[in-house]
């Protein structure tokens, strides 16, 4: 019987994905940075443990902390719907040539 993401090995497999996946853009993440920002801009070079936190950083900084996805896709429907409702009486209001 399928227990779904409750079962111990379904867990597992969800963290150790998890790791994997932010050890590999971490990993991407200092490669770009070393290649790209000493060249451009005169900047050190990080190591990995500080490309770790840079990561960290950049998502608590652009997308919170948690997982707020839900009330964001609410928002950016509702600002959609507003949005659209706005430009169609604009183009209502406008003389047609």
């Amino acid at each position: 019987m399928f227990r779904g993401h409750r079962d111990p090995k379904w867990i597992f497999l969800r963290i150790f994905f998890g790791i994997l996946f932010v050890s590999v853009i971490s990993l991407v993440l200092m490669l770009l940075w070393n290649w790209l920002m000493p060249c451009l801009f005169g900047i050190k070079v990080i190591n990995y443990l500080q490309s770790v936190g840079l990561l960290i950083l950049s998502k608590i900084l652009f997308s919170g902390i948690g997982m707020q996805h839900r009330n964001h896709d609410k928002r950016h429907e509702e600002w959609h719907r507003k949005f659209h409702a706005e430009f169609d009486k604009c183009m209502k209001d406008t003389p047609k040539e």
